[in-house]
């Protein structure tokens, strides 16, 4: 970055540190972007992109100042001003339309931690909790520049049978739950979304990660305060039970926020029934070998399939609970269709009986 554009953005960068902590925050993630940006295309960009991206944190900071300088904030702008994404967010870029949608509105944490051993950092850039799930950004990088893709770091196996692990911690206690790994493509090729859905956690709390790196030999711990960002989830938690084919499925709960539609759901069999025996009770066609596999799709009132991100289930005492998140719909409908059914080859097979109609509160 030249020394100009420097001199300047620190300018506006001291000049707004009266305002309040979450607009100020989000002003220094767009600075630190721009001019981690310039640094690294420096060789590449031109005066005048230099200069438009100065001009556009300028415009920020100035109508800002403006306001501040009247003796106020209009609620109006305040929350104008938080929604200014990040440059160069990896939730816009290569995540589900849920993680967009959230970075767009300011609803992310862009945490900026990182850990460094012996020339390799392991940073978390941006994080997500709605209350329905946890999802961030990892990025690996190595000193020499030669940034292996996540993928491949992350599959590989020593001599010793041995890999790279993560585990996760809240308030320094572990947590025993499934989590997927999306890949963010050739732009960021040595980058991965995480995605977790844990039960029950508190609307804020310290987020533990670490991570063996089998490369180094090293363990790398991060340490994030977290905080919910969503308010007025809605949540339903119909009554109903469904029976088929000795099948007992009820609904704990499905939750809406502006990121994540999250469907909590139950199968239980007779009465005293262990799991085993509720799955040899149950029908061939709703197996693989041997185990449940009933899949969901969630639709609106205007006959719309909400994206899938993932699910996870278990059985334990005589009931199996399954967990699956959807990406949002574009606007609240006024109802919601729960369909259960059986993947055959390319074909879904429906199972009519077992469907819930949810009728979203405005």
């Amino acid at each position: 970055m030249n020394n100009d554009l420097t001199h300047e953005l620190e300018q506006l960068k001291q000049e707004v540190q009266e305002l309040p902590k979450m607009i100020r925050s989000r002003l220094d993630s767009t600075y630190q972007s721009l001019e981690e940006g310039s640094h690294l295309n420096q060789k590449k960009q031109s005066v005048r992109k230099k200069r438009r991206f100065a001009g556009i944190l300028a415009a920020t900071a100035a109508s800002t100042l403006l306001i501040i300088g009247s003796g106020f904030i209009s609620p109006v702008m305040a929350e104008t001003l938080k929604n200014i994404p990040v440059v160069g967010s990896l939730f816009i870029k290569a995540g589900d339309e849920g993680l967009k949608k959230a970075s767009k509105q300011g609803l992310t944490t862009h945490a900026n931690q990182s850990v460094t051993h012996e020339g390799t950092t392991l940073s978390i850039s941006e994080l997500l909790y709605d209350g329905s799930r946890i999802s961030m950004v990892l990025t690996r990088e190595t000193s020499d520049g030669k940034n292996e893709t996540f993928r491949d770091w992350w599959d590989h196996i020593d001599d010793k049978n041995q890999a790279s692990y993560i585990r996760f911690f809240v308030d320094d206690k572990e947590l025993n739950v499934g989590y997927t790994m999306s890949y963010t493509g050739e732009d960021a090729k040595n980058s991965t979304i995480i995605t977790l859905s844990p039960d029950s956690l508190p609307d804020e709390f310290k987020w533990n990660v670490v991570i063996w790196d089998i490369k180094t030999e090293q363990q790398f711990k991060l340490i994030i305060p977290v905080k919910k960002n969503t308010t007025n989830n809605v949540i339903l938690k119909p009554e109903e039970l469904k029976s088929h084919d000795n099948i007992n499925m009820t609904i704990k709960k499905l939750e809406i926020t502006p990121a994540t539609m999250r469907l909590e759901l139950t199968i239980t069999g007779k009465p005293g029934q262990d799991i085993k025996e509720i799955e040899e009770a149950i029908p061939s066609q709703y197996k693989i070998m041997g185990s449940i596999d009933i899949n969901y799709d969630v639709m609106n009132d205007k006959g719309e399939l909400a994206g899938s991100i993932g699910g996870n289930g278990y059985g334990s005492d005589g009931i199996y609970e399954y967990t699956f998140m959807f990406e949002p719909f574009r606007a609240l409908p006024q109802s919601i269709t729960i369909k259960p059914y059986v993947q055959k080859g390319e074909q879904k097979e429906y199972i009519p009986e077992l469907e819930f109609q949810l009728s979203v509160p405005k």
